[in-house]
């Protein structure tokens, strides 16, 4: 009979005791006690295929396990450049141990938290590039780090002191870069700058957010500008720019001053972009890219809605023909929209990322519907119990309904699901839009954290403003990424 080896991945408290430890994350079943002791103190290159599921997450429920395969899949591709490369040929930013615990957290749990139907390729090259690029790397460790603080729920110093550090060493070396860049700029940097954008946005930093998303503004148009025809070929910068997308236009629709979604020296080529995209559902926003120009074009609405809003009485003559060209102008999106609702995923996004591709389907629903109610109740001016209105939020419900509770691609949707629970008093769809919300905290996203409890103090409140100017008024800002 063969002996059995001892395990050596193990969480650190586990192997200190020399005790068999269940591998159960975050916290395995001996450290639920003393969940900060449970650390999976793996290196990069430690035997990542070889691993196993625990005893726990085989008898987990059919969601949690596919949860679990998918994230291991996304792992081994990910990282199998890495773990074929001798350590000594790594980045000398994973030289310490605390490096190497953080970018495998990243490969792990953090990428497939914020990229939950990207390709593997756009993740791996991510992190391929990083490991040459130290601004880089710093703003991936960093997000990795505040993202394993919260699934392991340590709100204390440890952890927001470490990624502080990782994010002042990010934008250190990222400031180096482009003072030492005369002549071009590279991708690594636009991707540090949206790594560490959507970083604050989960760790509720707005004041810091608003300065880094205008910085990767500039940092995008300017490298944008550089090569007109590099990028335009280009899969992983068009994700990038993707990113930044989402990142921009739910910005402007989450209740933000209005910010204009315009590349000055690329702007007809980047509309080009948009225009020429596939019709299908995009799995790095979760949503078809012919809906980009609906959001922006809805986004322009809404300001200038409450621009009108903002008109003195003396020049009411004035303020009922603007609002009237409003209403005209928001017929046609509001017929772009209903149309877009069936968009369908491409052939290789069902290939690639079968589970979730019926999902994005679902997502891209949420969005369409979420469109169209703020289209009804921020331009139209409708009330809750409209028709248009009701429907919308009951298309949105439906979409989320379809979406399995604990999937990943609920984490694409943040927007939608808020937009929903504002706009509904029925303790049935509130039930539905809370369970979600507590689903995706349970995964570490720190943005679903604070919406929730914005959601919450909303509905105590019991006014009758609508939620973004109810939130303007107690000074609060949320960001529905």
């Amino acid at each position: 009979m063969q002996a059995s080896q001892r395990r050596r991945d193990g969480c650190t408290e586990c192997r200190r005791k020399k005790v068999k430890c269940d591998l159960l994350k975050p916290t395995c079943t001996r450290c639920q006690r003393y969940p900060k002791g449970c650390v999976y103190n793996l290196s990069v290159v430690d035997q990542i295929s070889r691993s196993r599921p625990s005893r726990q997450q085989r008898h987990a429920s059919p969601s949690e396990v596919a949860i679990v395969m998918q994230n291991r899949s996304i792992v081994i591709k990910s990282l199998e450049a890495i773990a074929n490369q001798p350590l000594l040929n790594l980045s000398p930013v994973l030289s310490t141990e605390e490096s190497r615990l953080f970018l495998h957290v990243f490969a792990t749990e953090t990428a497939p938290r914020l990229f939950p139907a990207a390709p593997d390729w756009f993740l791996q090259r991510m992190i391929s590039a990083s490991l040459e690029t130290p601004h880089l790397l710093y703003s991936l460790l960093a997000a990795a780090c505040s993202h394993h603080g919260r699934l392991v729920q340590d709100a204390g110093s440890s952890s927001q002191l470490a990624c502080l550090k990782f994010t002042n060493l990010a934008m250190s070396n990222l400031r180096s870069t482009i003072n030492g860049s005369a002549r071009r700029l590279p991708p690594e940097t636009v991707a540090t700058a949206l790594a560490l954008c959507t970083n604050d946005v989960c760790n509720g930093n707005m004041h810091i957010w608003r300065t880094h998303l205008s910085g990767v503004r500039q940092l995008l148009n300017a490298f944008l500008a550089q090569d007109k025809p590099c990028w335009f070929q280009d899969p992983y910068i068009q994700s990038l720019i993707k990113w930044f997308t989402t990142l921009d236009l739910i910005a402007s629709l989450s209740g933000q001053s209005h910010t204009e979604f315009i590349f000055e020296a690329v702007n007809e080529p980047l509309k080009e972009f948009f225009s020429q995209s596939p019709a299908y559902i995009d799995d790095v926003c979760g949503y078809s890219l012919e809906l980009v120009p609906c959001l922006r074009h809805l986004s322009h609405l809404i300001h200038q809605q409450g621009m009108t809003a903002c008109v003195v009485e003396s020049c009411s003559t004035d303020e009922v023909s603007q609002d009237a060209m409003i209403l005209h102008q928001s017929h046609p999106l509001e017929n772009e929209l209903v149309r877009l609702l069936d968009s369908a995923v491409s052939d290789m996004t069902r290939k690639s990322k079968a589970e979730l591709a019926s999902e994005l389907q679902h997502t891209h629903r949420a969005f369409v519907y979420s469109a169209l109610l703020h289209l009804h109740r921020r331009v139209h001016k409708l009330s809750l119990g409209h028709p248009k209105v009701r429907a919308a939020v009951a298309g949105i419900i439906h979409a989320v309904q379809r979406i399995r509770p604990f999937s990943a691609a609920n984490i694409l949707i943040l927007w939608p699901i808020f937009s929903a629970g504002c706009e509904t008093a029925l303790p049935s769809e509130r039930g539905i839009i809370q369970a979600r919300m507590v689903n995706m905290q349970s995964l570490g996203m720190g943005n679903f954290t604070r919406a929730r409890e914005l959601l919450n103090v909303f509905w105590a409140s019991g006014t009758s403003l609508p939620w973004d100017a109810f939130f303007a008024q107690l000074g609060l800002e949320l960001v529905l990424f």
